[in-house]
């Protein structure tokens, strides 16, 4: 009866550390999972800071006359010399809206597209889910959207702030992993 009482307990035993290793293999790939999806995440915000900040600070490069078209919180459309040919080009930051991308697990990620010479929008789902222009005077002020609808306002315009929010497009137990950068640039021909 002994026995069989100790291989009783022995199964017991083995058994629940058979279920403590599979629930720490369950935890250690959720948390890779997690953590390869904010990296990714943070590579995404990086590479479209990095297009952002380039573009930005060329603002009005070479251009004589007014230098920001339409200025907005998630519109930007602005004049510069951008490949130094001698010719102007027109680029143009627009979010898309939540609709365009319902194929894909995050809900509230959109397109970030950057039109250059009104070529046909063309962009790429990197997880952008906020993304936001500030705008500022002279002073350092945050100009107020509705008066940057006249050209006179948007040439007061001195530096451009933008926040990007990237997150994963898709979700580790419901959360989606996420990076998000908030910068003013300050371009030298504004």
């Amino acid at each position: 009866m002994s026995t069989l009482l100790d291989i009783i307990t022995a199964t017991f035993i083995g058994a629940i550390l058979i279920l403590m290793i599979i629930g720490i293999t369950f935890y250690i790939q959720s948390s890779s999972r997690e953590i390869t999806n904010a990296n990714i995440a943070q590579m995404n915000v990086k590479e479209i800071a990095e297009v952002l900040d380039y573009d930005l600070y060329k603002v009005g490069y070479r251009v004589s006359g007014s230098k920001i078209l339409f200025a907005d919180s998630t519109r930007l459309v602005f004049q510069s010399d951008l490949d130094n040919n001698g010719k102007v080009d027109t680029l143009e930051y627009v979010l898309g809206p939540t609709s365009e991308l319902t194929s894909t697990p995050n809900p509230r990620d959109r397109i970030l597209y950057r039109v250059l010479n009104n070529q046909p929008r063309r962009g790429s789902n990197l997880g952008v889910v906020d993304f936001k222009f500030t705008y500022l005077d002279s002073a350092n002020t945050t100009m107020n959207y509705a008066s940057l609808s006249s050209q006179t306002q948007r040439d007061r315009i001195k530096s451009i702030g933008y926040y990007i929010r990237v997150e994963s497009i898709y979700p580790i137990e419901g959360y989606y992993p996420g990076a998000e950068i908030k910068k003013i640039i300050r371009p030298k021909n504004l």
